[in-house]
């Protein structure tokens, strides 16, 4: 910053009595000059004070780290970009009065041939994010920071790098959704050294020009998110969209770039109602972060406050929302702290989550719609059978943590699976579609159903099951129905692997338990099963699930439980209740003995379950057919989930979705007593909105 500057917007924030940091003072100061606004808003945002002494003794004379491999070009881990960073830190000390380094003339020298022999050498990844987003980012980033200095970079190189970004960093509109923002945030931090207005401008719209709902990578009209191709990344580059979002609305704030109030309530509904619901405490539900499961610490998002933090001052309307999600990120509230109870089913996402003060549990699917998960740039390997239905347990968020190395992969939580030595691999690593056609869910918001049939007939798994998963709120009723398969090793339908907490269990035989209860979830067996269930140290390297990470081996205490279905099982069923917030073992045999769930019907044709304490019926069908309950059956013409409520004699409410989004009328039939009752839920040309829920009240 210039000094004629400085003394400019020091005395349009004395005059105003603000300080740095408010929309008032910037706006105070926004007709002088925006850019070098911009940039101070940059600096305020990412204030360092680091050690750099170690990195000192590493630089050479040339301009280079000893340590630095510069002709590396790996797609994870590029070794060169620590330069930059290091540069970086340099630049953050010499323009940090609390620091040592100060002003430091040494240090100055030091960045200016750093850059120097940076732009000489010009390394390059094999992996264009590392050489068009996190290059030019970290380097846009260090230039500001040395706008700041006593002295600046020299205009030379500073105008050679820039022109290198320029050419190699790409163009935003060339790229979707998190891709998009983060090229057009180095071209915002490029167009303000340059002052220039036009790139400004560009740079954006093209980081706010995301912010719509569509049908390709983005934001989905169900809200929830999408990257590469259809597949569900709420978490992954749901964290990057968000971080440049909410840090460009940030820098934007009192001035002519201002995000608009329609795009600032878009992006604050999705964090609100999804992405910060799929987190519980400090930590995601694993299977909505994509590939990034498989990288350490991925799943925590403590990180993430910041961007709750801006929302306080972009979305004023809600900061008590973002100040109880900021609360319970930095732990300075509990994980149940004004949550909210509610169920939502994703029918573009193919994903169901549920959410309490006391638990969160979701269903993540794959269809012939969506992807699954993958395993590009050779992470998280072995990810075959997670998206076939997988479930994510949690009442404090910690449950999984870094457990992912030590996992046995056959054995995830919610997924019927045969026990294959060896896990399988997708033909394409960046996703490829799932095989179902009916995948889907009903929802009031408040509980829900989510319904899968699925076959693979990959050789080595030749299996075909239908799943239904019922969220009443106390508890989550899961039913499994017609599996078969032809596989030479036992099939396993695995309830939880997770921590082990504090266990204990109620049975006759330890094959065919009434209930267990691990670290206060309570699992109960309605239905005779071949219980298995494991309290042991595993072991395992997170290099076994992504080759670029660490060969360490790692070694936790794991609990799992799950149902044995056998070698070559024919129509093969489960049924397993998830009980959360059972504290004891007292609690736990109180439940089993008053036990309000009714399963009323559990083969592949249809499923069905009756909470009788509230009410409420739910039902899965496969296929066109009758469910019969004493005086009360139903009958759908087609196949579909629905919801039963506030059932009277004289009238009833009902939930209806179609997982197969078949875009055709759905007729039901409900009987009660000897009162009959048509309704035909018309989805005929409801396009993109084909799985979403829809409601009637009867009339008897």
């Amino acid at each position: 910053m210039n000094t004629s500057f400085k003394t400019l917007a020091l005395a349009a924030v004395a005059s105003c009595s603000l300080a740095w940091g408010t929309p008032q003072a910037y706006a105070s100061v926004s007709a002088q000059n925006e850019f070098e606004m911009f940039m101070e808003k940059i600096r305020n945002s990412v204030t360092k004070n680091p050690s750099i002494d170690n990195s000192l003794a590493k630089f050479n004379d040339d301009g280079s780290f000893s340590d630095v491999d510069y002709t590396n070009t790996a797609m994870t881990n590029w070794d060169p970009i620590k330069h930059i960073e290091r540069l970086q830190d340099f630049a953050y000390a010499y323009t940090n009065p609390k620091n040592k380094y100060f002003q430091s003339d040494d240090v100055y020298a030091k960045i200016v041939k750093g850059l120097e022999y940076w732009y000489a050498q010009d390394p390059e990844s094999d992996n264009w994010w590392h050489n068009q987003i996190s290059e030019p980012q970290k380097i846009g980033v260090l230039l500001i920071q040395m706008r700041a200095g006593k002295k600046q970079v020299p205009k030379d190189i500073e105008t050679k790098t820039l022109d290198r970004i320029l050419k190699d960093g790409g163009e935003p509109e060339k790229w979707t959704g998190a891709n998009r923002t983060d090229i057009a945030l180095h071209w915002i931090y490029r167009a303000c050294l340059t002052e220039n207005a036009t790139d400004l401008k560009r740079a954006i719209n093209n980081v706010f020009s995301p912010i719509e709902y569509t049908t390709e990578e983005g934001f989905q009209y169900d809200n929830s998110y999408f990257q590469h191709g259809t597949q569900l990344y709420i978490g992954g580059y749901g964290d990057e969209i968000l971080k440049g979002v909410t840090q460009v609305a940030s820098y934007a704030l009192g001035t002519s770039y201002e995000l608009s109030k329609e795009k600032v309530a878009l992006v604050s509904k999705f964090m609100r109602e999804t992405y910060y619901r799929a987190v519980r405490g400090q930590n995601m539900m694993w299977d909505v972060i994509g590939r990034s499961m498989s990288r350490p610490n991925a799943t925590k998002k403590q990180n993430t406050a910041v961007y709750a933090k801006r929302m306080i001052d972009i979305d004023p309307e809600h900061a008590d929302e973002f100040k109880d999600i900021v609360a319970r990120l930095n732990r300075k509230q509990p994980a149940d702290y004004n949550v909210r109870s509610g169920h939502t089913h994703y029918y573009i996402g193919d994903y169901s989550l549920y959410t309490s003060p006391q638990y969160a549990m979701d269903v993540r699917l794959a269809s012939t719609r969506t992807k699954k998960c993958e395993y590009g740039n050779k992470e998280n390997l072995k990810t075959y059978f997670l998206s076939y239905g997988c479930t994510c347990i949690t009442q404090t968020g910690d449950e999984y943590f870094n457990i992912f190395p030590v996992w046995d992969w056959r054995h995830i939580p919610g997924t019927t699976a045969p026990q294959v030595e060896t896990i399988p691999m997708d033909p394409k690593a960046w996703g490829t579609n799932g095989t179902s056609t009916f995948a889907g869910g009903v929802s009031d918001s408040i509980m829900g159903a989510t319904a899968f049939a699925y076959t693979d007939t990959k050789e080595e798994v030749n299996l075909s099951a239908k799943k239904s998963w019922y969220f009443f709120g106390d508890e989550v009723v899961c039913l499994g129905a017609g599996i078969s398969s032809t596989t030479t090793v036992p099939v396993h339908t695995t309830i939880n692997q997770c921590f082990l907490g504090e266990f204990n269990m109620n049975a006759k035989t330890p094959e065919h338990p009434n209930w267990i209860i691990n670290d206060n979830v309570g699992y109960l067996f309605p239905q005779e099963e071949k219980v298995f269930f494991t309290s042991q140290v595993q072991k395992g390297k997170w290099s076994d699930i992504n080759t670029s990470k660490s060969k360490k081996e790692e070694s936790h205490h794991v609990f799992t439980v799950g149902i044995d279905h056998g070698i070559a099982p024919k129509n093969a069923s489960y049924a397993y209740i998830v009980v959360p917030n059972k504290k004891s073992e007292k609690e736990m045999e109180t439940y089993y003995k008053n036990n309000p769930i009714e399963i009323l019907s559990n083969t592949d044709k249809v499923q069905a379950v009756r909470n009788t304490e509230d009410g409420v019926w739910m039902v899965t069908f496969f296929e066109a057919g009758t469910m019969k309950h004493k005086d009360l059956s139903i009958t759908a013409d087609k196949p579909c989930v629905l919801m039963v409520k506030n059932l009277t004699s004289k009238s009833a409410t009902l939930h209806i979705a179609d997982p197969g989004q078949t875009q055709t009328a759905i007729k039901v039939t409900m009987k009660n007593g000897k009162k009959e009752k048509s309704v035909t839920a018309d989805f005929a040309n409801t396009g993109i909105h084909a799985g979403a829920t829809k409601a009637y009240r009867i009339a008897f």
